[in-house]
């Protein structure tokens, strides 16, 4: 199993174990609440709307709270634009086909520029398609069903940022601590895995040849090499996490001086630099060999991880912090790198207009399903079209880490089943009004708590939902409602999986984009920081966006694939050598400047980074674009060993990006340049 697949796989069962329990009371609470004022006063005709504008607690579930209210704020304005937009063009099938596909792209491209946690902009073309799919209706009815749906999109937002009152730092907690408890899997890993060597170093010469066994150990290596380095992708993509949250906790915007945050946040961030440090200790022992970390950094590390789930302060640790004092001074030193310096909301805006942005094409691809699936339900004998545009752009986007195909027979099988229930249940009965305002607000709270990763049992629980909101306006009975649900949404997914075998998810072209910007910039920093001494914070805050992008393409290239190709896996090293060799220029404290090495550099990672923009990371095209393999010269000042094997770990991952311990074996003498 390769690294990114046994990743994510991790990523997916860690997403199964846990229910939010506060999360699905909350939404019971909340949609109830507004579907049954609603329904009490206007009728359940109204009350719909309302249920609608409820689907925004959907989103920023996970991001910190100075920053969820604004994008909140935002996702609801989208929600009543979309609405008011789609309603406007009800009843004209081609004005119907220009909306949706504008609402489908720009609020693709909106919701993946912000970055916010949640469905994609699924649940904003829901809304738009479904006020489209409605009679049309005037004026007046039009802004009396929007400010139904503005009640449930406002008493959402409250309850999504009521928790703000009593732990306002609870989503960064929550971050930090699952890098620590990340770190400690790996660090525990890598103890096992290099056990396990010695083990056989011990036993292999004397029995492997004679018992036959060679094969078999040598497959039992692969795969405790393969479930290390899935480990320590996992920590990675923890810790990168933390430090987004941390960033997005961040107030105001432009390039002027960080204010200092709060306490806390400081402590968090405190604490982050020193998991950085020991995340680079085990790095260094899993590329190198070198002495694993201790069993007490390890338990440290898990009871850390509790105490800051938990809002305290973590004890004493085994590195010799036994007070606060020392590290939290250094942390004020230092705050914000390696943080970038706020962006303007105009420059965060237009950045999926870069080469390198796999957002753009990702939106056009669901704007052309919606377009395609609006004109066959608006043509077609269906009894509620509006479902085929809602499955082509549900096949694109809502499940974590699947490609369309998984996600489409994730949600076919999920539709299935809540079609198969919502039937039996309701055969010989036709629920009332307030039994279907309670089965609905019910079955939208439990499917809230689920984890994110559990997209079956939310399609499952989103089906009777769907089914018996709309059966109070389709006077056609649950059963061929239902059968036409399960019909309508089939036809969706599949013109989705169409839509992306004629427009492809990430184009090679931007994928070689973003390897070469975040090279570019990162060498940038590199040659700044041995050129003073020290980094300024416009070219380390470009370096670190621009890894950052490379770190989003590196997450978008398999969830937009239609067959696996594994460009993630070689995409991987790369971005891990980038980041790596970021991180030490950022963090490892100031040295004497060393003008005649950084021009040295400064010329190596340029032709590293033309060599990126020139294929992917491993193809002949790189190696072609190379002018010979160029000497690095590690500079002289302190620190120049370890820049020195960060920048061969570069151009290795660049050139040979296969990390399985057989192809290092292989390099001749690069053992300590390293393969990340």
């Amino acid at each position: 199993m390769s690294a990114a697949v046994a990743s994510t796989a991790h990523r997916w069962r860690s997403g199964l174990t846990s229910f939010d329990r506060r999360r699905a009371a909350r939404s019971m609470v909340v949609f109830g609440l507004s579907f049954g004022a609603v329904t009490a006063v206007g009728g359940i005709h109204h009350g719909i709307f309302a249920a609608m504008g409820c689907y925004v607690d959907a989103y920023g579930a996970r991001e910190p709270y100075p920053r969820r209210g604004p994008l909140l704020v935002l996702l609801s304005a989208s929600f009543l634009v979309a609405f008011v937009a789609g309603s406007a063009a009800a009843g004209d099938v081609w004005a119907m086909v220009g909306v949706l596909t504008v609402v489908a792209v720009a609020a693709t491209l909106l919701v993946r520029t912000l970055r916010v946690s949640g469905p994609g902009s699924y649940f904003v073309i829901l809304v738009a398609s479904l006020a489209a799919f409605l009679p049309p209706v005037t004026p007046a009815d039009t802004a009396v069903r929007a400010g139904c749906l503005a009640l449930g999109a406002v008493l959402s937002c409250a309850a999504t940022m009521s928790g703000w009152l009593s732990r306002p730092y609870e989503p960064e907690e929550r971050a930090v601590s699952a890098a620590f408890r990340s770190v400690a899997r790996f660090a525990e890993a890598q103890r096992e895995h290099d056990a396990g060597q010695r083990s056989g170093a011990g036993t292999g010469s004397g029995s492997g040849s004679a018992n036959g066994n060679g094969n078999g150990n040598g497959g039992t290596a692969r795969d405790a090499r393969g479930a290390l380095l899935a480990a320590g992708q996992s920590a990675y993509v923890a810790t990168h996490g933390a430090w987004g949250a941390l960033d997005n906790a961040r107030k105001g915007r432009g390039a002027g001086t960080a204010p200092e945050p709060a306490p806390r946040r400081l402590a968090l961030y405190a604490l982050m630099t020193r998991l950085e440090a020991l995340l680079d200790t085990v790095q260094n022992a899993t590329e190198r060999g070198g002495a694993p970390v201790s069993p007490d950094r390890v338990a440290w590390l898990r009871t850390a991880a509790t105490d800051i789930a938990a809002g305290r302060v973590p004890g004493p640790s085994p590195d010799g912090h036994r007070t606060w004092r020392e590290p939290m001074r250094a942390a004020r030193a230092l705050w914000p790198a390696p943080l970038p310096p706020r962006e303007s909301l105009r420059t965060e805006l237009s950045r999926p207009l870069s080469r390198s942005s796999p957002d753009l094409p990702v939106a056009l691809r669901i704007g052309l399903a919606v377009a395609v699936g609006t004109v066959l339900g608006s043509v077609l004998p269906l009894l509620h079209p509006a479902w085929v545009a809602v499955g082509a752009a549900a096949a694109l986007q809502g499940g974590p880490g699947r490609q369309p195909a998984q996600r489409a027979r994730v949600r076919f099988l999920g539709t299935l089943t809540g079609v198969g229930v919502t039937a039996l249940a309701f055969h010989s009965y036709q629920p009332g009004t307030w039994v279907t305002v309670t089965v609905v607000t019910a079955a939208h709270a439990v499917s809230r708590g689920a984890p994110p990763g559990a997209l079956f049992v939310r399609t499952m629980l989103s089906t009777p939902v769907a089914l018996l909101l709309v059966a109070t306006v389709v006077p056609d009975g649950l059963g061929r409602l239902a059968a036409f649900r399960l019909l309508d949404l089939t036809l969706g997914l599949v013109l989705g999986l169409a839509a992306t075998l004629v427009l492809a998810g990430v184009p090679g072209r931007r994928v070689c984009a973003a390897v070469a910007n975040a090279v570019q910039a990162t060498g940038t920093a590199v040659r700044e920081r041995l050129r003073t001494g020290e980094v300024r914070p416009g070219c380390e805050g470009t370096a670190w966006q621009r890894t950052a992008e490379l770190w989003d393409m590196n997450a978008a290239v398999p969830a937009e694939e239609v067959r696996t190709t594994g460009t993630a896996d070689r995409l991987w090293p790369a971005v891990l050598a980038v980041r790596r060799l970021l991180s030490w220029t950022v963090l490892a404290g100031p040295a004497p400047p060393a003008p005649d090495e950084a021009v040295r550099v400064g010329r190596h990672l340029d032709a590293l980074a033309r060599a990126a923009a020139a294929g992917l990371p491993g193809s002949s095209a790189v190696r072609e674009a190379l002018p010979g393999p160029p000497p690095v010269t590690p500079p002289a000042p302190a620190h120049a060993a370890e820049l020195h094997r960060r920048l061969v770990a570069l151009a290795d991952a660049l050139v040979r990006p296969d990390p399985t311990p057989e192809s290092r074996e292989g390099t001749g003498g690069q053992g300590e340049g390293g393969r990340s």
